[in-house]
């Protein structure tokens, strides 16, 4: 059986905060995490044992550069480690180096900040759609149904074969347009009646989009996800809300978060200027040669009603924000409070939270899990005194 190994490097700071107590390859590309789909996509390759770049992306470009490695290979790229094949039949290693000649800015996709996630979405959508389709069991509808749909109050704009319906799929008057791209609603999803959706989009299994939601895309909701309000370019991770009104542009959220309702980021500032975001190697903020970016938030973070984010704020792993005003750009990881000042969120607490809003979904916090979050509450608290 064919076993991936993903491997973390130096460069993966840079993915803060969205990879704090999990691997870069559990983030999703497009619709669903890089290393499902790196899976799915090497699952008929020979037994030997593949390692990969945790940051590097599941493109068709990359999957048949690593189709063609032979046992022993290791590939790097402008110095960066890509692959290597491990093969128990072979004590030949042999070191190649991916030509920058053969290689555009499009081809090979390695993530080098967390705003990646949100900007690549489209991308990702795209490389995957075939494979999840299939993973999917998603039907393509034809032209010859657009009047059904339309009796049935659902109005599409845009061609029908860009939409993929999965099995248990309920979707109430709205309009979807798929002039933009593809859109693909998982198992069971729910599309309420009042929303306006355009693509490319999806929407994970048993996920919701409320009544009145506006999605422009790329957008890409996970599992178990309830998203409502006003949304363009995010990126959803599995088990996360934001339920109700709000605007959140341009932004990734992890997993287990909850927005409070009425939350809003900013995702452009008012000078039109280029923005700084917080990274996670220079432990500052930094220039980022974008104009647009939104919030950035890692796993099991929540939000008060009414919060207010400035462009690309950073928000770490198990904070609790809330308050009149707007937040500091950075807010690190086991934080409780907003504008009028921080204090630290005790773990003991954080754990409880997580173990509670974990029942709901009928999951269960392990002893394991709670170990990974004391270790994660330590090796953060360099963060919080800064």
């Amino acid at each position: 059986m064919l076993n991936i190994t993903f491997i973390s490097d130096s460069t993966s700071s840079e993915i803060y905060p969205l990879n704090v107590g999990r691997c870069e390859s559990t983030l999703h590309f497009g619709a669903r995490s890089a290393a499902q789909q790196w899976n799915e996509a090497l699952g008929k390759m020979n037994g030997d044992d593949i390692e990969l770049n945790s940051r590097l992306l599941p493109t068709s470009f990359a999957i048949s550069i690593i189709k063609g490695l032979k046992p022993g290979d290791i590939l790097t790229f402008k110095g960066d480690f890509i692959a290597k094949i491990i093969s128990p039949n072979s004590d030949k290693t042999q070191n190649l180096e991916l030509e920058n000649e053969i290689v555009d800015e499009n081809s090979l996709l390695i993530a080098e900040s967390a705003a990646d996630y949100f900007e690549l979405c489209e991308r990702g959508i795209s490389e995957d759609l075939e494979r999840l389709k299939l993973a999917w069991s998603a039907r393509t509808l034809s032209e010859s149904e657009r009047d059904a749909w339309r009796l049935s109050g659902v109005i599409i704009h845009g061609e029908l074969e860009k939409i993929h319906v999965s099995p248990g799929v309920k979707i109430r008057s709205c309009v979807i347009n798929t002039e933009g791209g593809d859109v693909v609603l998982g198992p069971n999803s729910e599309i309420m009646e009042g929303a306006c959706i355009r693509g490319p989009f999806t929407i994970g299994e048993s996920s919701q989009v409320r009544m009145g939601t506006m999605i422009y895309g790329p957008t890409s909701i996970g599992k178990h996800c309830k998203v409502g309000g006003e949304v363009s370019n995010v990126v959803f991770h599995d088990y996360s809300n934001k339920a109700h009104g709000g605007f959140l542009g341009n932004s990734v959220i992890g997993s287990w978060c909850n927005l409070g309702a009425e939350t809003t980021s900013s995702n452009l500032k008012n000078t039109y200027g280029e923005v700084k975001i917080y990274s996670g190697g220079a432990k500052s903020l930094v220039e980022s040669e974008r104009l647009f970016c939104g919030l950035l938030m890692g796993d099991h973070s929540k939000t008060g009603i009414h919060t207010a984010f400035n462009t690309a704020t950073v928000v770490g792993a198990f904070c609790n924000v809330f308050g009149a005003g707007t937040p500091p750009k950075h807010i690190p990881s086991f934080s409780w409070g907003g504008s009028e000042g921080l204090e630290i969120y005790k773990v003991e607490q954080a754990i409880s939270t997580a173990r509670k809003v974990m029942a709901r979904r009928n999951l269960t916090l392990s002893p394991e899990n709670e170990v990974d979050i004391l270790k994660l509450f330590s090796e953060s608290e360099g963060d919080r005194q800064k």
